[in-house]
């Protein structure tokens, strides 16, 4: 996905290490299994000697057999899940992944008869190729690979066929999850139920980091409209060459100057609502498959695109941007208003009233989530962790320039700096009631697609 229109993105890093035990889902059937795994051994107690194979369990249509199982625990195991040593922990643990199971069958049977979920081919060739080349690189090169999957008993043909059915399997539970997720109403958490899981995961906390909570302001060097108007003249003459012939993916990979989709050939997979500035989305949401859009600007340059497909709530098109040159002069004037900005927030004015005023870069929040100071590179785009680097409780940090596929100047302040220490209950309050909200909603869903079908389980 291009970064020019998309929306500023703040990536997860630091507080989400000791978050991760908070996840309470059930185990959930396993990705692609790699066969580099070492030989393993499931042995489920209640199989008769000499047994080669029996059902398990019946969800809706499909059998799921005591080998299939077998497996599922196998590649579980291989990725580092622990089973309990003893029969009646290890009988336990097969009918919690057998559980499992039955609901993902379950899933993509209800999935594969809604004809509107529609997989992306492409996308799936791609992951295959993409889990291919992993895995090679992991074992030392195609030879080994070769070697590996022939020592598992298959050709290469069906290591690649057995990765496409669970990629597609993968892929077709996202999408019916994610329209069951819209359509489902609101689900209530209660302050006990967040207390109760803090407490039972309280322990496995890793240390919350030195935490900084900052707000911004964030404003675009402004061209002059004689560089507009040559951006716009520009990209009229490659939406002339699209109409007298040319690809529209060639014309993109050639000209456009958005770094994210432009050696793509504009490609900016499937999005939805929301996920890029509002000028794209107005014109992407009403737009036929492959008509050409007419040119339309936002902040970042003038655009056309090409719708491809539509699905509900999504669309996958391409695009081509052209910006408006910048000169030295045009960055100066923006550096003098940020650092009037910047004046007027250490005089304690308020951020989101100084961004309204001053033009603040649609799609770029102005009060920043709380992030790590330890993760600030990894969370934030780039140019933010060297602004910060020394930046102290109260201060208001110097103008400093980004790229957000074009020049903007940030100006920020620093509201509040919370030392080192252990994670407290409000420190992951938000994450908690996300953990608890997505259960019970899996919970509501599982339960919904079993009063609907037929289960037995016969282990």
């Amino acid at each position: 996905m291009m970064p020019s229109t998309k929306r500023f993105r703040i990536r997860p890093a630091g507080l989400a290490a000791g978050l991760l035990a908070l996840t309470v889902a059930a185990p959930t059937v396993a990705a692609a299994q790699q066969p580099t795994a070492p030989p393993l051994s499931i042995e489920l107690p209640g199989q008769p000697e000499g047994l080669v194979d029996r059902v398990v369990a019946v969800a809706g249509d499909s059998l799921i057999l005591l080998s299939q199982l077998s497996n599922e625990m196998l590649v579980l195991a291989a990725q580092g899940v622990e089973f309990p040593p003893d029969p009646q922990g290890m009988r336990q643990a097969a009918l919690d992944v057998l559980e499992s199971m039955i609901n993902v069958q379950l899933l993509l049977q209800e999935a594969q008869r809604d004809t509107t979920l529609a997989l992306d081919d492409a996308e799936v060739d791609a992951r295959i190729q993409a889990q291919v080349d992993a895995v090679q690189n992991q074992l030392g090169g195609p030879a080994q690979l070769q070697a590996a999957i022939e020592a598992d008993g298959m050709t290469v043909a069906e290591y690649r066929e057995t990765l496409r059915t669970r990629i597609r399997q993968n892929l077709m539970r996202d999408l019916y999850l994610r329209r069951q997720f819209l359509d489902l109403p609101p689900v209530a958490i209660t302050e006990e139920e967040m207390r109760e899981l803090y407490e039972s995961q309280r322990a496995s906390l890793q240390e919350r980091p030195e935490i900084l909570s900052l707000e911004q302001v964030v404003i675009p060097a402004t061209p002059p409209d004689s560089m507009w108007d040559r951006a716009r003249t520009e990209l009229d003459s490659l939406v002339a060459r699209i109409q007298l012939g040319e690809d529209f993916a060639d014309v993109a990979q050639e000209a456009s100057d958005d770094p994210g989709s432009g050696a793509n050939g504009g490609d900016l997979g499937w999005f939805r609502r929301g996920a890029m500035v509002p000028e794209f989305d107005a014109v992407a949401f009403r737009m036929p498959d492959g008509v050409i859009s007419e040119p339309f600007r936002s902040s970042y340059g003038w655009h056309v695109l090409r719708v491809d497909r539509q699905r509900p709530g999504e669309v996958k098109a391409r695009h081509i941007l052209v910006r408006p040159e910048s000169g030295p002069d045009d960055m100066g004037d923006t550096l003098e208003r940020a650092q009037e900005i910047g004046d007027r927030l250490a005089a304690g004015e308020n951020a989101q009233a100084l961004a309204d005023e001053y033009g603040h870069q649609d799609g770029i929040p102005v009060r920043l989530p709380r992030v790590s100071r330890d993760a600030i590179g990894e969370s934030l785009p780039p140019g933010y962790a060297p602004a910060l680097a020394d930046a102290a409780e109260g201060d208001v940090i110097p103008p400093f320039e980004l790229d957000f596929n074009g020049p903007f100047v940030a100006v920020m302040r620093v509201n509040e700096i919370r030392e080192a220490g252990e994670f407290t209950f409000e420190d992951v309050e938000d994450q908690i009631r996300e953990r608890l909200q997505e259960q019970k909603n899996m919970e509501r869903i599982w339960q919904g697609l079993r009063d609907r079908a037929f289960v037995d389980i016969r282990f």
